[in-house]
């Protein structure tokens, strides 16, 4: 092969750009104190760093997540805490005046306190961390509680009458038949015997149906109620006559023990009750859940989450049929306080007692997500560490070494240089230029 001096210039030339370019990327990176500063540096380095400073900004969520949740817990656990401590007042209050012991003007006294515990309660279910509501469910901008209207119209249905021709023939909108009360209850008046009020006999139920009271005489105002049933709740079914003449309640209403009633002719009214019809009282608690039966989740692992919040219907309402409406129940409390009846206070202790263990059930499942959530934020920042150190290790620069390598560069550039100028000499045209 002939080697000509363009070719060995071409060559000096190359290789000193190569040690020049060598000693380069070395001052780039002492003075970045990182080994990776382009992805030429190392490509598969650089696919593996980015891959961990991905998950590192995910786990850096998840830990601000679970942080937030941990406080939005612990708020939770404190109002939480508080309802307990007002049902424990409560039951003592209720204990003292179930007894014989106490009297007409205790028990009236203690009727404030029970009250002032409902408001209260009422308040609490509806406590807020900010803007957000604590125990709505996912529907956090939403109160959890809402308080009902006392007044319901009447469902009627003609379905059980069992004349053919007055069944197509009714006109249910004659009766403006309307409850009034609160109640859980699934009330149902059937009438038994066909005629006007005074006549026509009616039985009660307050089950949906399955078990009814004894015969009673239809009146224009109804104490719905089943002797043999649930306890009394206080609820009225009130009627209208079609011109609503008897209306000193509500517009088309009327009491049937008022003095104007007493002025009017029942037989005047004209409204026939046809045997079989029926009025339903769909259940209408003094206080109703507003919020969503969702809950927020948080992450704890792929594809896993736990909810991290309490719903007010777990708390106060109760979720299903062995759960307890710490609202009505505290509302019948109250009212048989007044009446002085310590019987019906008795009766009710052991409702108290499961609407207090329904509370300390939700205050102990609060503990336990906090525990999660506490050994998750562990586990990330154990499994964060780890992966800085593997990022260390891929980006990191080793000074000591690379120091080394610094002088090692100097001297191969320098001798590059120097090599070179004695390999090119200059040539006659050199001088001529």
């Amino acid at each position: 092969m002939r080697v000509t001096e363009v070719t060995k210039r071409d060559h000096v030339v190359d290789n000193i750009q190569k040690s020049s370019g060598k000693l380069q990327d070395i001052q780039i990176q002492m003075a970045s104190g990182r080994r990776l500063n382009k992805t030429s540096d190392d490509p598969i380095g650089a696919a593996r760093s980015q891959d961990i400073v991905t998950t590192l900004s995910s786990q850096k969520q998840q830990l601000q997540n679970i942080e937030d949740n941990i406080a939005w817990l612990q708020r939770s656990e404190l109002e939480i805490g508080h309802i307990n401590e007002i049902l424990g007042q409560i039951r003592t209050l209720a204990i003292s005046q179930a007894g014989s012991d106490s009297n007409e003007e205790t028990r009236q006294m203690v009727a404030r306190e029970f009250a002032v515990a409902r408001k209260t309660l009422f308040n609490t279910g509806n406590a807020r961390e900010g803007k957000l509501y604590l125990f709505s469910g996912i529907k956090s901008l939403s109160p959890a509680l809402k308080k009902n209207g006392i007044f319901q119209p009447a469902k009627v249905e003609k379905s059980g009458v069992t004349q053919k021709d007055i069944r197509e023939l009714l006109d249910v909108k004659q009766f403006r038949a309307q409850f009034e009360g609160f109640s859980t209850n699934n009330y149902r008046i059937k009438v038994t015997k066909g005629g006007v009020w005074g006549q026509a006999r009616i039985k009660i139920s307050d089950d949906g149906g399955r078990t009814w009271s004894k015969e009673q005489t239809l009146r224009p105002v109804i104490h719905v109620f089943n002797q043999d049933g649930k306890l009394n709740d206080q609820v009225l079914l009130k009627f209208s006559d079609q011109e609503g003449r008897l209306g000193n309640i509500l517009p088309k209403q009327f009491d049937f023990n008022s003095e104007k009633s007493a002025e009017f002719d029942l037989d005047e009214l004209g409204v026939l009750f046809p045997e079989g019809i029926e009025f339903v009282y769909q259940p209408n608690p003094e206080v109703s859940y507003n919020g969503s039966i969702h809950k927020k989740e948080s992450l704890i692992s792929n594809g896993l989450s736990i909810p991290v919040n309490i719903t007010a219907q777990e708390l106060l309402l109760g979720e299903d049929e062995d759960g307890v409406d710490t609202f009505s129940l505290l509302a019948v409390m109250e009212r048989a306080l007044l009446e002085n009846d310590g019987i019906a206070i008795a009766k009710r202790l052991d409702q108290l007692n499961l609407a207090q263990n329904q509370v300390l059930k939700q205050q102990a499942d609060v503990g336990n997500i906090v525990r999660e959530l506490y050994s998750t934020q562990s586990r990330l920042e154990n499994q964060q560490f780890e992966k800085e150190s593997q990022l260390s290790d891929i980006q990191d620069l080793d000074v000591a070494e690379a120091t080394v390598d610094l002088k090692v560069a100097e001297a191969n550039n320098r001798l590059s240089l120097n090599t070179g100028a004695r390999l090119i000499q200059p040539s006659l045209s050199d001088f001529l230029r």
